[in-house]
């Protein structure tokens, strides 16, 4: 006998006037706690459907429906549909707004990249506690909201420990504080290098955001006399570092180098400038491989093309020794040939040396011949 949960009979819901005392007698029977099997139903026989992410919130069974792997999925979308418009409204909006962010704030489809996944993380925290909750939920809506900023700080946490490898709750260890003479800058910076480290991404191109704790040392410590707050705050954090190193080298190699080798790569974005220092308004790009792979790739087509010129002129007739001669000057030499397009060294200069050379000339067009599957004849010479 299969015991019925409370809240039961607000779990289901009649289907063609089937009573709810039915549908709990159909469970009790042998059935899912929380929804009876989808078939099609002999004449007079009770139906049951899956219940909805409100009926399921309505009776507490939202935790036990969403273990189930077959409904798990179909509730995380429904979740995901009322979540959505509320995080956004009550969190995210706010929060692009108070960044000065004003694009952002205009709607979900106009956050720019690293914003997009800031929201899609809040709410993917948000449905998680809204399907890991086990009591009856009175108003959908009403919970969302209110247990929103816990749930995105403790999503939050989550991500930094299981993504990052970094301390879910930072705390500055008492035996740092004391190396660090309990300076109050210095033991807010290394709890900003704590925080830091679980942030996947990084601050541009470099790896510590300098300038905003630049900012944070005038409001703590007061302004740096002499030189840049950057090169002062890069000061500090290498002392930090060390501290954090030689206080305990196991704990630092645990939360803060292995956290940092988890960082996502920084992509360019900026602009380059053209010759005349005006903006050309294309982004920059990363090279995908190194330039003389590049280079290398550029003269195998070449000399492809080049072979396709001698096989052409030797289906013609043409004299061997004058058809190379003629095919290396139009894929190296001329103009039209990739001569200019390799900056550290010009290809044509080896052509041209190799024409001047009348034995180096002579081996390579018997090479060459070899090579296109032409016999080569008793005399090079044309």
């Amino acid at each position: 006998m299969v015991a019925v949960p409370r809240h039961a009979t607000d779990c289901f819901t009649p289907v063609r006037g089937v009573p709810h005392a039915a549908a709990v007698a159909a469970v009790a029977a042998g059935g899912n706690a929380l929804a009876a099997p989808i078939r099609m139903p002999f004449r007079g026989e009770p139906v049951l459907q899956p219940l909805s992410l409100r009926a399921l919130a309505g009776c507490g069974g939202l935790r036990e429906a969403a273990s189930v792997p077959g409904e798990v999925a179909r509730l995380r979308s429904e979740a995901f549909e009322v979540a959505l418009p509320l995080v956004w409204e009550r969190h995210t909006r706010p929060l692009e707004a108070r960044k000065g962010h004003r694009r952002c704030m205009t709607g979900v489809r106009q956050l720019e990249p690293d914003c997009a996944d800031g929201f899609t993380d809040d709410l993917e925290s948000v449905v998680t506690a809204l399907l890991a909750y086990s009591r009856p939920i009175s108003s959908l809506e009403g919970w969302i909201t209110s247990r929103m900023a816990n749930a995105i700080k403790d999503g939050h946490r989550v991500r930094r420990a299981r993504e990052m490898g970094a301390q879910q709750r930072v705390r500055v260890p008492t035996r740092l504080a004391m190396r660090l003479g309990n300076d109050p800058w210095l033991v807010a910076l290394a709890d900003r290098v704590l925080q830091w480290v679980g942030v996947r991404h990084t601050a541009g191109a470099g790896l510590w955001p300098l300038d905003t704790w630049a900012e944070d040392r005038a409001a703590i410590a007061g302004r740096a006399e002499g030189g840049p707050g950057g090169e002062t705050v890069a000061d500090d954090l290498a002392a930090v570092l060390t501290a954090m190193k030689e206080c305990d080298a196991a704990w630092y190699e645990k939360y803060v180098e292995r956290p940092l080798g988890r960082k996502w790569a920084p992509v360019a974005t900026a602009n380059w400038l053209g010759e005349d220092g005006a903006t050309a308004g294309e982004a920059a790009y990363l090279d995908l491989a190194p330039g003389h792979e590049r280079d290398d790739a550029r003269l195998a087509e070449a000399a492809s093309a080049c072979l396709e010129l001698i096989r052409g002129g030797l289906a013609d007739g043409g004299a061997p020794r004058q058809v190379v001669a003629d095919a290396l000057t139009a894929s190296f030499v001329t103009e039209d040939s990739v001569s200019d397009e390799f900056a550290d060294a010009d290809p044509g200069d080896v052509v041209m040396a190799v024409l001047a050379d009348a034995a180096a000339l002579d081996r390579l067009v018997g090479e060459v011949l070899d090579i296109a599957g032409v016999a080569a004849p008793s005399g090079l010479t044309s």
